[in-house]
């Protein structure tokens, strides 16, 4: 089946629609490795946060895949998905919670105690770049609010941007020579070092990064951001780096 998507439902910054397809395969890719599966053959999968790209790579790609329930706060991507898909493995569920890019006048996410997805369970459950727009409030509500859709067997994939900060024998040399400068008193110079490293290098727990445009890239410590997972019903399996095709850290969480 070809699943024709208007250039404006299509999200992420890709060079090319042909790099915005590759990227979906090679995610639903991840997530089959990531829970030792050699395909999704087996699996049901809640997106949320879903998009149209999934849906097409699994329709035009020949993906497979026992079950997909994709969830969006865009009621156009959701009516636009149930318009032109009718292959029964699939169902799009509109989730009418605020966000500042995608759904400014929804309601607050805290407010939700389901998704709209009846009582039904699902062996993964994945977000692609959902945390990256979420503040920390937001952040432990979404954990929460998934929690009940997961088999007890299943698990959570999802993508975030975390700093690390820099590595410890460099954060020791910088210190050393922060120390140096202001026993020497070059005070021109430590100000100017102090601005653009925030002191001795202290990883802030959140920062919202651009500032004119709110939570388009929310940033998160690895201390906070396990922090924030603690008594939501998760636990974390393993933390990974950003590697192609997303540039962003990605946990992979089971239930507790």
């Amino acid at each position: 089946m070809r699943l024709d998507v208007p250039r404006a439902l299509h999200r992420g910054r890709h060079r090319s629609d042909e790099d915005w397809f590759a990227s979906g395969v090679a995610l639903l890719d991840l997530l089959s490795r990531s829970f030792g599966l050699p395909d999704l053959s087996s699996a049901s999968l809640l997106d949320v946060g879903c998009g149209t790209k999934f849906t097409k790579v699994i329709l035009e790609a020949g993906v497979p895949i026992r079950r997909y329930v994709g969830v969006d706060v865009s009621a156009e991507v959701i009516e636009f998905l149930a318009a032109n898909v009718d292959d029964p493995r699939f169902a799009f569920c509109h989730l009418d919670a605020h966000n500042d890019l995608y759904n400014p006048t929804g309601q607050p996410l805290d407010s939700f105690k389901r998704l709209p997805v009846g009582d039904e369970q699902f062996d993964i459950i994945s977000l692609f770049s959902v945390f990256t727009h979420l503040a920390p409030h937001d952040y432990r509500a979404m954990l929460e609010l998934l929690r009940p859709h997961v088999a007890e067997s299943g698990g959570l994939l999802f993508s975030l941007f975390v700093d690390q900060g820099i590595d410890p024998a460099q954060r020791e040399a910088f210190n050393r020579e922060l120390k140096r400068r202001r026993e020497a008193g070059d005070l021109e110079v430590i100000r100017a070092i102090e601005a653009h490293a925030g002191g001795e290098f202290e990883v802030p727990d959140f920062v919202d990064r651009i500032p004119d445009r709110p939570l388009l890239e929310a940033v998160y410590s690895e201390r906070y951001a396990r922090e924030l997972i603690e008594g939501t019903g998760w636990e974390v399996v393993a933390l990974h780096p950003p590697q192609l095709p997303i540039v962003q850290h990605h946990f992979v969480c089971r239930p507790v």
